[in-house]
């Protein structure tokens, strides 16, 4: 797999984090505003949050140091 092809696919799964983080705080809006009890909600957003932390760092230290060799 190339450079390109890894960066890429972290980024793609970046993005479809990032989405269903802003899914989940739009529900938690909703929630708030018709006085439900959000707090599942706001912790498994918070493991989100996390992941995708992880994955911008991925992709951060492919941009710095790219691989000599192909990523198989």
């Amino acid at each position: 797999m190339a450079f390109s092809d890894t960066w890429l696919k972290e980024f793609d799964e970046a993005m479809k984090l990032a989405d269903d983080i802003s899914s989940r705080l739009r529900e938690r809006d909703s929630i708030l505003s018709s006085g439900g009890d959000p707090a599942h909600l706001i912790s498994s957003t918070r493991r989100k949050i996390t992941v995708l932390g992880t994955c911008l760092d991925r992709l951060e230290s492919l941009l710095q140091n790219p691989p000599d060799k192909p990523i198989l």
